[in-house]
This record gives structure tokens, C-alpha cells and sequence, in this order.
């Protein structure tokens, strides 16, 4: 049914539960899950240096990312998913990163974790999972 599922992960409780979830529908439709944190940099003033394209992601942020997304492939191998991780950056919103690298891999299902924010929080810092269910080519199961 899902030939490759993408599971964005920031290192949150909610996205590792949807790491978890997204395992579970991996191993029961013998899919191939696809492990993906989105280096979105801080926003720069108009008047700032152009940057580089794609972002440079700062090596702190890519020893700590990498080490648990090989936590997670591992953990995905050893309930025998064919699994694989990458971290990409993208200078737009993460859940634009998610979207295009699901485009690109012809995933099936993208699996996101919510915080469940409302009202005035949500119109301020925007929401990762509302952009990807609203752009997504492909089903979106958000865990909340």
C-alpha cells in the first residue's frame, strides 16, 4: 500500500512519536521508511549576507541530528524495515523540506508529529505539520 514512508524528525517527543507509529505501519506494509530531520537556519535581516545555498548546517547540530537518526535506522532494521536517514536543509519552513524530499523519494505517506498548538500560538509560530498536510503530494498521518 505505502512503498516508502517519510517520517520527519526534529528530536521532539512528538516526533519521535511519530517515529514510532510510523515504524509500525512501515513493518505492517512492508514498506521503506525514510528518517528525515530538516535543518531550517534562523532568519537573516534584509540587510544581511547573502547565504549560502543549500544552508550549511552547523556541525554541532549535525553530529547531535545524525547520531539519533541512526539510533532510529538502526532500531527500524533491527524490527527488519528496510530504513534509511538523511539530514537536508532548506532555507524555507521544515515542513517545505519535508514535502519537497517527499516528491523526490515518490513517498507514499509522510508521518509528522503535532504539538498540538491553537489560536494565537499557532498563528505566531507557525505550524510545520498544517504546511505539509496543506502541500504534501501524497496522505499525511499526523500523530498527535
Amino acid at each position: 500500500m505505502y512503498k516508502t514512508v517519510l517520517v520527519g524528525i526534529d528530536g521532539s517527543e512528538p516526533s519521535l512519536n511519530a517515529f514510532n507509529v510510523a515504524l509500525e505501519m512501515a513493518k505492517k506494509f512492508g514498506s521503506k521508511l525514510l528518517i528525515v530531520t530538516v535543518y531550517s537556519p534562523p532568519a537573516i535581516g534584509l540587510l544581511g549576507d547573502i547565504p549560502p545555498y543549500p544552508p550549511t548546517i552547523p556541525k554541532e547540530v549535525s553530529e547531535r541530528m545524525e547520531k539519533l537518526l541512526k539510533e532510529l535506522e538502526e532500531k527500524a532494521k533491527k524490527e527488519g524495515v528496510n530504513a534509511e536517514s538523511k539530514i537536508i536543509s532548506s532555507w524555507v519552513n521544515p515542513g517545505a523540506g519535508l514535502v519537497t524530499e517527499a516528491e523526490k523519494q515518490d513517498c507514499a505517506l509522510i508521518v509528522i508529529g503535532s504539538r498540538g498548538l491553537t489560536g494565537l500560538k499557532r498563528a505566531l509560530l507557525g505550524s510545520i505539520a498544517d504546511y505539509v498536510v496543506k502541500n504534501a503530494h501524497c496522505s499525511v498521518h499526523v500523530v498527535r
